[in-house]
Protein backbone atom coordinates (compact mmCIF):
# COMPACT_ATOMS: atom_id res chain seq x y z
CA UNK A 1 0.00 0.00 0.00
CA UNK A 2 1.32 3.61 -1.12
CA UNK A 3 1.80 6.17 1.57
CA UNK A 4 1.49 8.94 -0.43
CA UNK A 5 -0.39 11.76 1.49
CA UNK A 6 -4.04 11.57 -0.02
CA UNK A 7 -3.96 15.39 -0.05
CA UNK A 8 -1.25 15.25 -2.73
CA UNK A 9 -1.70 18.02 -5.90
CA UNK A 10 -0.39 15.23 -7.76
CA UNK A 11 -3.83 13.52 -7.71
CA UNK A 12 -6.60 13.86 -9.24
CA UNK A 13 -9.87 14.40 -7.29
CA UNK A 14 -11.12 10.78 -7.52
CA UNK A 15 -8.06 9.13 -6.73
CA UNK A 16 -7.80 11.80 -3.33
CA UNK A 17 -11.31 10.66 -2.83
CA UNK A 18 -10.57 6.97 -3.77
CA UNK A 19 -7.47 7.41 -0.73
CA UNK A 20 -9.60 9.25 1.96
CA UNK A 21 -12.37 6.38 1.92
CA UNK A 22 -9.73 3.23 1.59
CA UNK A 23 -6.30 3.98 3.21
CA UNK A 24 -5.15 4.68 6.64
CA UNK A 25 -3.20 7.92 7.37
CA UNK A 26 0.46 7.36 6.61
CA UNK A 27 2.09 8.23 9.69
CA UNK A 28 0.18 5.33 11.24
CA UNK A 29 2.18 2.59 9.81
CA UNK A 30 5.89 4.80 11.11
CA UNK A 31 4.28 5.68 14.58
CA UNK A 32 1.65 2.47 15.25
CA UNK A 33 2.72 -0.17 13.75
CA UNK A 34 5.90 -1.14 15.09
CA UNK A 35 3.56 -1.69 18.47
CA UNK A 36 1.74 -4.22 16.72
CA UNK A 37 2.25 -7.81 15.75
CA UNK A 38 -0.49 -7.75 12.86
CA UNK A 39 -1.05 -5.36 9.85
CA UNK A 40 -2.94 -2.19 11.27
CA UNK A 41 -6.92 -2.55 10.09
CA UNK A 42 -7.49 -0.44 6.98
CA UNK A 43 -10.51 1.42 5.93
CA UNK A 44 -10.77 -0.84 2.89
CA UNK A 45 -10.72 -3.92 5.27
CA UNK A 46 -13.67 -1.77 7.33
CA UNK A 47 -15.28 -1.66 4.03
CA UNK A 48 -15.22 -5.04 3.49
CA UNK A 49 -16.38 -6.46 7.19
CA UNK A 50 -19.48 -4.21 6.39
CA UNK A 51 -20.57 -4.65 2.82
CA UNK A 52 -20.24 -8.38 3.87
CA UNK A 53 -22.90 -7.38 6.85
CA UNK A 54 -25.00 -5.69 4.23
CA UNK A 55 -25.30 -8.69 2.19
CA UNK A 56 -25.37 -11.23 4.99
CA UNK A 57 -27.33 -10.09 7.47
CA UNK A 58 -29.78 -9.58 4.63
CA UNK A 59 -30.18 -13.71 4.98
CA UNK A 60 -32.01 -14.20 8.32
CA UNK A 61 -33.46 -10.90 8.59
CA UNK A 62 -35.45 -11.64 5.40
CA UNK A 63 -34.99 -15.08 4.36
CA UNK A 64 -34.76 -17.23 8.01
CA UNK A 65 -37.13 -14.68 9.79
CA UNK A 66 -39.83 -14.24 6.50
CA UNK A 67 -39.55 -15.87 3.47
CA UNK A 68 -37.97 -19.37 5.39
CA UNK A 69 -40.99 -20.01 7.83
CA UNK A 70 -43.81 -18.78 4.78
CA UNK A 71 -42.03 -21.30 2.03
CA UNK A 72 -41.51 -24.28 4.50
CA UNK A 73 -44.75 -24.08 6.53
CA UNK A 74 -46.23 -23.42 2.70
CA UNK A 75 -45.02 -26.82 1.06
CA UNK A 76 -46.11 -28.78 4.33
CA UNK A 77 -49.06 -27.22 3.95
CA UNK A 78 -49.70 -28.45 0.87
CA UNK A 79 -48.65 -31.87 1.49
CA UNK A 80 -50.67 -32.52 4.80
CA UNK A 81 -53.43 -34.93 5.29
CA UNK A 82 -56.40 -35.00 7.61
CA UNK A 83 -55.86 -36.06 11.30
CA UNK A 84 -58.80 -38.55 10.71
CA UNK A 85 -57.91 -39.90 7.51
CA UNK A 86 -54.42 -39.97 6.50
CA UNK A 87 -55.11 -40.81 3.25
CA UNK A 88 -56.49 -37.46 1.96
CA UNK A 89 -55.08 -34.55 1.14
CA UNK A 90 -56.12 -31.78 3.14
CA UNK A 91 -58.44 -29.13 1.35
CA UNK A 92 -56.55 -25.59 -0.07
CA UNK A 93 -58.74 -23.56 1.89
CA UNK A 94 -59.03 -24.03 5.76
CA UNK A 95 -62.68 -23.44 5.67
CA UNK A 96 -63.16 -26.46 3.65
CA UNK A 97 -61.42 -28.77 6.77
CA UNK A 98 -64.04 -30.87 8.28
CA UNK A 99 -65.32 -29.33 12.30
CA UNK A 100 -63.26 -31.03 14.82
CA UNK A 101 -60.66 -32.12 12.40
CA UNK A 102 -56.71 -30.97 11.53
CA UNK A 103 -54.35 -30.64 8.87
CA UNK A 104 -51.37 -32.74 9.52
CA UNK A 105 -47.96 -33.39 8.48
CA UNK A 106 -45.13 -36.39 8.78
CA UNK A 107 -42.09 -35.03 10.47
CA UNK A 108 -40.03 -38.30 11.23
CA UNK A 109 -42.18 -41.05 12.72
CA UNK A 110 -44.79 -38.59 14.20
CA UNK A 111 -47.54 -35.92 12.53
CA UNK A 112 -48.05 -32.81 13.34
CA UNK A 113 -48.98 -29.59 12.23
CA UNK A 114 -47.04 -27.51 9.42
CA UNK A 115 -46.68 -24.79 12.07
CA UNK A 116 -45.28 -27.14 14.31
CA UNK A 117 -43.20 -28.43 11.56
CA UNK A 118 -41.72 -25.35 10.87
CA UNK A 119 -40.47 -25.11 14.84
CA UNK A 120 -39.12 -29.38 15.05
CA UNK A 121 -37.08 -27.98 11.96
CA UNK A 122 -35.47 -25.23 14.02
CA UNK A 123 -34.49 -28.08 16.75
CA UNK A 124 -33.15 -30.64 14.15
CA UNK A 125 -31.01 -27.27 12.46
CA UNK A 126 -29.82 -26.06 16.09
CA UNK A 127 -28.44 -29.36 16.74
CA UNK A 128 -26.49 -29.55 13.96
CA UNK A 129 -25.36 -26.24 13.51
CA UNK A 130 -23.82 -26.70 17.42
CA UNK A 131 -21.86 -29.72 16.90
CA UNK A 132 -20.52 -28.98 13.40
CA UNK A 133 -19.81 -24.69 14.59
CA UNK A 134 -17.89 -26.08 18.12
CA UNK A 135 -15.97 -28.60 16.23
CA UNK A 136 -14.84 -25.82 13.51
CA UNK A 137 -14.61 -22.62 15.38
CA UNK A 138 -11.54 -23.50 17.75
CA UNK A 139 -9.82 -24.28 14.63
CA UNK A 140 -9.92 -20.82 13.37
CA UNK A 141 -7.84 -19.16 16.11
CA UNK A 142 -4.58 -20.85 15.16
CA UNK A 143 -2.87 -20.94 11.55
CA UNK A 144 -4.17 -18.45 8.43
CA UNK A 145 -7.52 -20.67 7.77
CA UNK A 146 -10.27 -19.00 9.18
CA UNK A 147 -10.97 -16.23 6.86
CA UNK A 148 -11.14 -19.40 4.53
CA UNK A 149 -13.47 -21.31 6.37
CA UNK A 150 -15.80 -18.60 6.82
CA UNK A 151 -15.64 -17.81 3.15
CA UNK A 152 -16.25 -21.58 2.34
CA UNK A 153 -19.33 -21.78 4.82
CA UNK A 154 -20.78 -18.26 2.93
CA UNK A 155 -20.22 -19.69 -0.08
CA UNK A 156 -21.94 -22.79 0.62
CA UNK A 157 -25.11 -21.33 2.18
CA UNK A 158 -25.72 -19.55 -1.27
CA UNK A 159 -25.41 -22.80 -3.15
CA UNK A 160 -28.35 -24.37 -0.96
CA UNK A 161 -30.09 -20.87 -1.14
CA UNK A 162 -30.89 -21.51 -4.56
CA UNK A 163 -31.59 -25.51 -4.39
CA UNK A 164 -34.92 -24.43 -2.26
CA UNK A 165 -37.31 -24.03 -4.84
CA UNK A 166 -36.84 -27.46 -5.92
CA UNK A 167 -39.22 -28.63 -3.29
CA UNK A 168 -42.17 -26.79 -4.74
CA UNK A 169 -41.83 -28.17 -8.31
CA UNK A 170 -43.13 -31.70 -7.13
CA UNK A 171 -45.07 -32.62 -4.51
CA UNK A 172 -43.78 -35.80 -3.80
CA UNK A 173 -40.58 -34.09 -2.99
CA UNK A 174 -42.19 -31.61 -0.46
CA UNK A 175 -39.65 -33.23 2.10
CA UNK A 176 -36.55 -31.86 0.27
CA UNK A 177 -37.47 -28.25 1.57
CA UNK A 178 -37.00 -29.32 5.16
CA UNK A 179 -33.34 -30.81 4.17
CA UNK A 180 -32.65 -27.90 2.75
CA UNK A 181 -34.06 -25.54 5.44
CA UNK A 182 -31.73 -27.18 7.88
CA UNK A 183 -28.63 -27.48 6.00
CA UNK A 184 -29.05 -23.23 5.51
CA UNK A 185 -29.49 -23.15 9.06
CA UNK A 186 -25.86 -25.05 9.67
CA UNK A 187 -24.05 -23.35 6.90
CA UNK A 188 -25.99 -19.63 8.33
CA UNK A 189 -25.09 -20.45 11.99
CA UNK A 190 -21.06 -20.59 11.17
CA UNK A 191 -20.98 -18.12 9.13
CA UNK A 192 -22.08 -15.78 11.30
CA UNK A 193 -20.01 -17.25 14.51
CA UNK A 194 -16.79 -16.26 12.45
CA UNK A 195 -18.40 -12.82 10.89
CA UNK A 196 -19.10 -12.00 14.81
CA UNK A 197 -15.38 -13.08 16.16
CA UNK A 198 -14.06 -10.79 13.97
CA UNK A 199 -15.07 -7.58 16.38
CA UNK A 200 -12.35 -8.19 19.03
CA UNK A 201 -9.93 -8.73 16.83
CA UNK A 202 -10.47 -5.48 14.29
CA UNK A 203 -10.91 -3.49 17.14
CA UNK A 204 -7.68 -5.03 18.82
CA UNK A 205 -5.77 -3.99 15.54
CA UNK A 206 -7.60 -0.65 14.78
CA UNK A 207 -5.14 2.28 14.93
CA UNK A 208 -7.42 3.87 17.53
CA UNK A 209 -6.78 1.90 19.69
CA UNK A 210 -3.27 0.57 19.05
CA UNK A 211 -2.99 4.37 19.41
CA UNK A 212 -4.48 4.83 22.80
CA UNK A 213 -2.43 1.67 24.36
CA UNK A 214 0.69 3.61 23.09
CA UNK A 215 0.07 6.93 24.58
CA UNK A 216 -1.64 5.52 28.08
CA UNK A 217 -1.05 1.84 28.23
CA UNK A 218 -3.34 -0.93 28.30
CA UNK A 219 -4.87 -0.50 32.15
CA UNK A 220 -5.68 3.19 31.29
CA UNK A 221 -9.38 4.61 31.23
CA UNK A 222 -8.23 6.37 27.79
CA UNK A 223 -7.52 2.63 26.62
CA UNK A 224 -10.66 0.88 27.07
CA UNK A 225 -12.63 3.93 26.28
CA UNK A 226 -11.41 3.45 22.59
CA UNK A 227 -12.30 -0.10 22.42
CA UNK A 228 -15.65 0.15 23.51
CA UNK A 229 -16.22 2.70 21.13
CA UNK A 230 -15.00 0.84 18.28
CA UNK A 231 -16.66 -1.94 19.44
CA UNK A 232 -19.85 -0.12 19.40
CA UNK A 233 -18.98 0.86 15.98
CA UNK A 234 -18.38 -2.26 14.49
CA UNK A 235 -21.32 -4.16 16.39
CA UNK A 236 -23.68 -1.26 15.46
CA UNK A 237 -22.65 -0.53 12.25
CA UNK A 238 -22.85 -4.08 11.40
CA UNK A 239 -26.30 -4.07 12.50
CA UNK A 240 -27.39 -1.31 10.97
CA UNK A 241 -25.77 -2.02 7.45
CA UNK A 242 -27.58 -5.65 7.86
CA UNK A 243 -30.98 -3.91 8.19
CA UNK A 244 -30.06 -1.73 5.92
CA UNK A 245 -29.26 -4.73 3.31
CA UNK A 246 -32.33 -6.31 4.91
CA UNK A 247 -34.31 -3.65 3.53
CA UNK A 248 -33.07 -3.43 0.33
CA UNK A 249 -33.38 -7.35 -0.48
CA UNK A 250 -37.12 -7.07 1.22
CA UNK A 251 -38.30 -4.31 -1.75
CA UNK A 252 -36.75 -6.34 -4.56
CA UNK A 253 -38.55 -9.52 -3.13
CA UNK A 254 -41.91 -7.38 -2.63
CA UNK A 255 -41.79 -5.87 -6.30
CA UNK A 256 -41.64 -9.65 -7.49
CA UNK A 257 -44.30 -11.05 -4.82
CA UNK A 258 -46.99 -7.81 -5.54
CA UNK A 259 -46.34 -8.55 -9.48
CA UNK A 260 -46.85 -11.82 -9.61
CA UNK A 261 -49.29 -14.45 -8.07
CA UNK A 262 -46.71 -14.92 -5.36
CA UNK A 263 -46.96 -18.61 -5.07
CA UNK A 264 -45.00 -20.90 -3.20
CA UNK A 265 -42.86 -21.30 -6.12
CA UNK A 266 -42.44 -17.87 -6.44
CA UNK A 267 -41.39 -17.77 -3.22
CA UNK A 268 -38.49 -19.92 -4.01
CA UNK A 269 -37.41 -17.93 -6.82
CA UNK A 270 -36.82 -15.19 -4.03
CA UNK A 271 -34.77 -17.01 -2.34
CA UNK A 272 -32.67 -18.03 -5.52
CA UNK A 273 -32.15 -14.15 -5.42
CA UNK A 274 -31.69 -13.56 -1.97
CA UNK A 275 -28.91 -16.24 -2.11
CA UNK A 276 -27.30 -14.19 -5.16
CA UNK A 277 -27.45 -11.43 -3.41
CA UNK A 278 -25.75 -12.49 -0.25
CA UNK A 279 -22.99 -14.38 -3.06
CA UNK A 280 -22.08 -10.49 -4.94
CA UNK A 281 -20.96 -8.86 -1.26
CA UNK A 282 -19.01 -12.40 -0.12
CA UNK A 283 -17.12 -11.92 -3.46
CA UNK A 284 -16.58 -8.39 -1.99
CA UNK A 285 -15.56 -9.42 1.32
CA UNK A 286 -12.73 -11.61 0.15
CA UNK A 287 -11.43 -8.65 -2.30
CA UNK A 288 -11.45 -5.89 0.86
CA UNK A 289 -10.41 -8.33 4.23
CA UNK A 290 -7.30 -9.66 5.10
CA UNK A 291 -6.22 -12.91 7.14
CA UNK A 292 -4.23 -12.39 10.41
CA UNK A 293 -2.10 -15.02 11.43
CA UNK A 294 -2.90 -17.02 15.01
CA UNK A 295 -0.77 -19.67 16.72
CA UNK A 296 -0.38 -23.01 14.96
CA UNK A 297 -2.45 -25.51 16.23
CA UNK A 298 -0.21 -27.44 19.25
CA UNK A 299 1.99 -30.59 17.91
CA UNK A 300 -0.19 -33.98 17.36
CA UNK A 301 -3.19 -32.17 17.36
CA UNK A 302 -6.27 -33.92 15.47
CA UNK A 303 -8.12 -31.29 13.36
CA UNK A 304 -11.21 -33.11 13.71
CA UNK A 305 -11.35 -33.21 17.75
CA UNK A 306 -9.36 -30.56 17.99
CA UNK A 307 -12.29 -27.85 18.30
CA UNK A 308 -14.36 -30.05 20.61
CA UNK A 309 -11.81 -30.69 22.99
CA UNK A 310 -10.40 -27.06 23.04
CA UNK A 311 -13.98 -26.15 23.98
CA UNK A 312 -14.15 -28.28 27.00
CA UNK A 313 -11.01 -27.53 28.45
CA UNK A 314 -12.00 -23.96 28.27
CA UNK A 315 -15.29 -24.83 29.41
CA UNK A 316 -13.68 -26.58 32.59
CA UNK A 317 -11.57 -22.84 33.20
CA UNK A 318 -15.46 -21.71 33.27
CA UNK A 319 -14.15 -20.78 37.39
CA UNK A 320 -11.65 -18.03 35.63
CA UNK A 321 -14.36 -16.55 33.33
CA UNK A 322 -17.14 -16.33 35.34
CA UNK A 323 -18.18 -12.93 34.70
CA UNK A 324 -18.31 -14.10 30.60
CA UNK A 325 -20.69 -17.59 31.56
CA UNK A 326 -23.09 -16.12 33.69
CA UNK A 327 -23.27 -13.28 30.72
CA UNK A 328 -24.11 -16.63 28.71
CA UNK A 329 -26.80 -17.80 30.47
CA UNK A 330 -29.12 -14.56 30.16
CA UNK A 331 -27.74 -14.47 26.45
CA UNK A 332 -29.34 -18.32 26.49
CA UNK A 333 -32.93 -16.66 27.96
CA UNK A 334 -32.90 -13.51 25.90
CA UNK A 335 -31.70 -14.99 22.50
CA UNK A 336 -34.46 -18.17 23.23
CA UNK A 337 -37.12 -14.93 23.50
CA UNK A 338 -35.96 -13.19 20.60
CA UNK A 339 -35.86 -15.41 18.08
CA UNK A 340 -39.38 -17.26 19.35
CA UNK A 341 -40.85 -14.51 19.31
CA UNK A 342 -40.42 -13.27 15.67
CA UNK A 343 -41.48 -16.88 13.98
CA UNK A 344 -44.42 -17.00 16.97
CA UNK A 345 -45.62 -13.38 15.11
CA UNK A 346 -44.99 -14.80 11.64
CA UNK A 347 -47.20 -18.22 12.01
CA UNK A 348 -49.91 -16.13 14.27
CA UNK A 349 -50.02 -14.08 11.07
CA UNK A 350 -50.34 -16.34 8.79
CA UNK A 351 -52.26 -19.22 10.71
CA UNK A 352 -55.21 -16.95 12.39
CA UNK A 353 -55.40 -13.71 10.58
CA UNK A 354 -54.84 -15.47 7.25
CA UNK A 355 -52.44 -12.46 5.91
CA UNK A 356 -50.61 -13.17 2.40
CA UNK A 357 -47.48 -12.88 1.36
CA UNK A 358 -47.54 -9.26 0.60
CA UNK A 359 -48.60 -8.34 4.10
CA UNK A 360 -45.99 -9.94 5.35
CA UNK A 361 -43.46 -8.12 3.47
CA UNK A 362 -44.99 -4.72 4.52
CA UNK A 363 -44.28 -5.47 7.82
CA UNK A 364 -40.80 -7.04 7.17
CA UNK A 365 -40.15 -3.02 5.47
CA UNK A 366 -41.49 -1.49 8.76
CA UNK A 367 -39.52 -3.31 10.88
CA UNK A 368 -35.94 -3.02 9.05
CA UNK A 369 -37.12 0.95 8.39
CA UNK A 370 -37.68 1.29 12.28
CA UNK A 371 -34.31 -0.94 13.16
CA UNK A 372 -32.11 1.13 11.22
CA UNK A 373 -33.57 3.96 13.15
CA UNK A 374 -32.88 1.86 16.52
CA UNK A 375 -29.25 1.28 15.88
CA UNK A 376 -28.91 5.09 15.41
CA UNK A 377 -30.63 6.43 18.13
CA UNK A 378 -29.35 3.90 20.71
CA UNK A 379 -25.44 4.20 19.15
CA UNK A 380 -26.19 8.07 19.95
CA UNK A 381 -27.70 7.70 23.43
CA UNK A 382 -24.28 5.60 24.64
CA UNK A 383 -22.35 8.26 22.45
CA UNK A 384 -23.49 10.93 23.72
CA UNK A 385 -25.11 9.98 26.77
CA UNK A 386 -22.66 8.05 28.00
CA UNK A 387 -25.42 4.84 28.08
CA UNK A 388 -23.00 2.10 28.96
CA UNK A 389 -23.63 -1.13 26.43
CA UNK A 390 -24.99 -3.10 29.02
CA UNK A 391 -27.36 -0.71 30.39
CA UNK A 392 -28.58 -0.31 26.28
CA UNK A 393 -29.31 -4.17 26.34
CA UNK A 394 -31.48 -4.44 29.93
CA UNK A 395 -32.92 -1.16 29.12
CA UNK A 396 -34.09 -2.88 25.61
CA UNK A 397 -34.85 -6.33 27.06
CA UNK A 398 -37.62 -4.99 28.88
CA UNK A 399 -39.01 -2.73 26.49
CA UNK A 400 -38.93 -5.99 23.89
CA UNK A 401 -40.63 -8.00 26.91
CA UNK A 402 -43.95 -5.66 26.36
CA UNK A 403 -44.59 -6.78 23.35
CA UNK A 404 -46.01 -10.73 24.28
CA UNK A 405 -46.98 -9.29 27.26
CA UNK A 406 -49.16 -6.57 24.57
CA UNK A 407 -50.36 -10.05 22.77
CA UNK A 408 -51.44 -11.79 25.28
CA UNK A 409 -54.53 -9.06 25.15
CA UNK A 410 -55.86 -11.34 22.49
CA UNK A 411 -57.04 -14.02 24.96
CA UNK A 412 -59.33 -11.90 26.39
CA UNK A 413 -63.01 -12.44 24.99
CA UNK A 414 -64.26 -9.87 23.23
CA UNK A 415 -60.74 -7.50 23.49
CA UNK A 416 -60.34 -5.84 19.88
CA UNK A 417 -56.36 -5.96 20.28
CA UNK A 418 -53.62 -8.63 21.20
CA UNK A 419 -52.56 -9.19 17.65
CA UNK A 420 -56.02 -9.76 15.97
CA UNK A 421 -55.67 -7.28 13.05
CA UNK A 422 -53.46 -6.49 10.60
CA UNK A 423 -52.39 -3.29 11.61
CA UNK A 424 -51.46 -4.61 14.63
CA UNK A 425 -48.90 -6.59 12.93
CA UNK A 426 -47.28 -3.02 11.46
CA UNK A 427 -47.16 -1.25 15.26
CA UNK A 428 -45.30 -4.94 16.54
CA UNK A 429 -42.84 -4.95 13.75
CA UNK A 430 -41.93 -1.27 13.95
CA UNK A 431 -41.25 -1.89 18.09
CA UNK A 432 -39.56 -5.14 17.21
CA UNK A 433 -37.39 -3.56 15.02
CA UNK A 434 -36.58 -0.09 17.10
CA UNK A 435 -35.04 -2.66 20.40
CA UNK A 436 -34.13 -5.81 18.53
CA UNK A 437 -31.54 -4.12 16.77
CA UNK A 438 -29.83 -2.39 20.06
CA UNK A 439 -29.74 -5.81 21.80
CA UNK A 440 -28.10 -7.46 18.98
CA UNK A 441 -25.45 -5.04 18.58
CA UNK A 442 -24.83 -3.72 22.36
CA UNK A 443 -24.68 -7.58 23.53
CA UNK A 444 -21.78 -8.25 21.32
CA UNK A 445 -19.91 -5.43 22.43
CA UNK A 446 -20.68 -6.49 26.10
CA UNK A 447 -19.06 -10.13 25.30
CA UNK A 448 -16.35 -8.83 23.34
CA UNK A 449 -15.05 -7.22 26.53
CA UNK A 450 -14.61 -10.65 28.00
CA UNK A 451 -12.86 -12.70 25.71
CA UNK A 452 -9.15 -13.55 26.25
CA UNK A 453 -6.67 -12.92 23.16
CA UNK A 454 -6.54 -16.22 21.30
CA UNK A 455 -9.88 -17.16 21.97
CA UNK A 456 -12.18 -14.99 20.06
CA UNK A 457 -13.44 -17.67 17.37
CA UNK A 458 -14.02 -20.42 19.80
CA UNK A 459 -16.11 -18.39 22.34
CA UNK A 460 -17.84 -16.31 19.86
CA UNK A 461 -19.31 -19.86 18.89
CA UNK A 462 -20.12 -20.45 22.47
CA UNK A 463 -21.71 -16.86 22.72
CA UNK A 464 -23.82 -18.30 18.96
CA UNK A 465 -24.47 -21.92 20.67
CA UNK A 466 -25.69 -20.00 23.87
CA UNK A 467 -28.34 -18.20 21.69
CA UNK A 468 -28.97 -20.95 19.12
CA UNK A 469 -28.94 -23.99 21.40
CA UNK A 470 -31.58 -22.03 23.25
CA UNK A 471 -33.32 -21.82 20.16
CA UNK A 472 -34.43 -25.63 20.32
CA UNK A 473 -36.20 -25.53 24.19
CA UNK A 474 -38.47 -22.59 22.74
CA UNK A 475 -40.23 -24.56 20.08
CA UNK A 476 -40.58 -27.59 21.76
CA UNK A 477 -42.24 -25.39 24.52
CA UNK A 478 -44.18 -23.57 22.38
CA UNK A 479 -45.06 -26.70 20.31
CA UNK A 480 -46.15 -28.20 23.13
CA UNK A 481 -48.61 -25.76 24.19
CA UNK A 482 -50.04 -25.25 20.26
CA UNK A 483 -50.82 -29.05 20.53
CA UNK A 484 -52.70 -28.42 24.01
CA UNK A 485 -53.78 -25.09 23.64
CA UNK A 486 -53.65 -22.73 21.12
CA UNK A 487 -50.22 -20.49 19.16
CA UNK A 488 -51.80 -17.84 21.04
CA UNK A 489 -51.10 -19.56 24.36
CA UNK A 490 -47.24 -19.34 24.00
CA UNK A 491 -46.95 -16.10 25.12
CA UNK A 492 -47.31 -16.74 28.85
CA UNK A 493 -43.89 -17.98 27.94
CA UNK A 494 -42.26 -15.92 25.47
CA UNK A 495 -43.24 -13.10 28.25
CA UNK A 496 -40.55 -14.43 30.57
CA UNK A 497 -37.81 -14.83 27.67
CA UNK A 498 -36.75 -11.15 28.44
CA UNK A 499 -37.47 -10.28 31.89
CA UNK A 500 -35.47 -13.07 33.55
CA UNK A 501 -32.42 -11.99 31.34
CA UNK A 502 -32.77 -8.44 32.01
CA UNK A 503 -33.09 -9.03 35.95
CA UNK A 504 -30.17 -10.90 35.78
CA UNK A 505 -27.77 -8.47 33.80
CA UNK A 506 -28.11 -6.26 36.49
CA UNK A 507 -25.58 -8.47 38.65
CA UNK A 508 -23.11 -8.26 35.63
CA UNK A 509 -19.37 -6.11 36.87
CA UNK A 510 -18.45 -5.73 33.43
CA UNK A 511 -14.82 -4.27 34.59
CA UNK A 512 -14.68 -7.37 36.79
CA UNK A 513 -15.24 -9.54 33.38
CA UNK A 514 -12.75 -7.54 31.60
CA UNK A 515 -9.91 -8.49 34.55
CA UNK A 516 -10.76 -12.12 34.25
CA UNK A 517 -10.26 -11.90 30.47
CA UNK A 518 -6.68 -10.48 31.18
CA UNK A 519 -5.68 -13.12 33.61
CA UNK A 520 -6.51 -15.74 31.91
CA UNK A 521 -4.46 -15.37 29.18
CA UNK A 522 -1.90 -14.76 31.32
CA UNK A 523 -2.05 -17.77 33.28
CA UNK A 524 -2.21 -19.47 29.57
CA UNK A 525 0.53 -17.59 28.59
CA UNK A 526 2.67 -18.23 31.59
CA UNK A 527 1.71 -22.04 31.47
CA UNK A 528 2.83 -22.30 27.46
CA UNK A 529 6.21 -20.69 28.72
CA UNK A 530 6.93 -23.53 31.15
CA UNK A 531 5.71 -25.75 28.04
CA UNK A 532 8.25 -24.37 26.15
CA UNK A 533 11.09 -24.42 28.70
CA UNK A 534 10.82 -27.74 28.75
CA UNK A 535 10.18 -28.84 25.17
CA UNK A 536 13.36 -29.37 22.42
CA UNK A 537 14.00 -26.34 20.54
CA UNK A 538 12.82 -28.33 17.65
CA UNK A 539 9.41 -28.75 18.72
CA UNK A 540 8.92 -25.68 20.49
CA UNK A 541 5.47 -24.39 20.10
CA UNK A 542 5.53 -20.68 18.85
CA UNK A 543 2.96 -18.80 21.50
CA UNK A 544 1.37 -15.37 19.85
CA UNK A 545 4.73 -13.79 18.90
CA UNK A 546 6.41 -11.32 21.13
CA UNK A 547 6.16 -11.59 24.30
CA UNK A 548 6.37 -8.25 25.61
CA UNK A 549 3.32 -7.34 23.23
CA UNK A 550 1.34 -10.89 24.37
CA UNK A 551 0.07 -9.85 27.58
CA UNK A 552 -1.75 -6.45 26.40
CA UNK A 553 -3.05 -8.39 23.17
CA UNK A 554 -6.78 -8.70 25.48
CA UNK A 555 -9.99 -8.67 23.62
Amino acid sequence: MTTDNPESPQLSRSQRLRRRLFYNDPSDETTLQPHSQEPLVKKSELWGFFLFGFGYYAWPNVCASLLLPIFVQGIARGASRLESDSSILCPDEDDNIPAGDRCLVTFGWVRVTPTSYVLLLNVVSVWCTILVTLGVSALADHGRVSRRIMLAFSTSLCVVACLFFVGALKEEVWWFSGVTFVIAGILYGVTLNFYDAQIPILTRHHPDVVRARVMHGESSAEYIDAKVSIQTFLSGGASGIGYAGGLVLTIMAAIILLFTDATLLIVGYCIVMAGIFVFIFTVLYAKFSVQRTFPPLPPNSNVFTFGYRRIGKTIRKARRLKTLFYFLCTWFILGDGLFATSNMAILIAQDQLHLGNSSMIIAALVQFIFAGAGIVFWIWMQNSRGLSPLRTVIINSCLFGMIPIYCLLGLIEGCPVGLKQEWELYVLAAFFGLFMGAIYSSNRVVYAQFIPFGHENELFALYEMSSVSSSWIAPLICTAIIEQASVRHTWWFLATQFFIPALMMLFIDVEKGRAEGVAFYQAEKMERDRQAESTPPDTRYAGTGDNKNDAIQIA
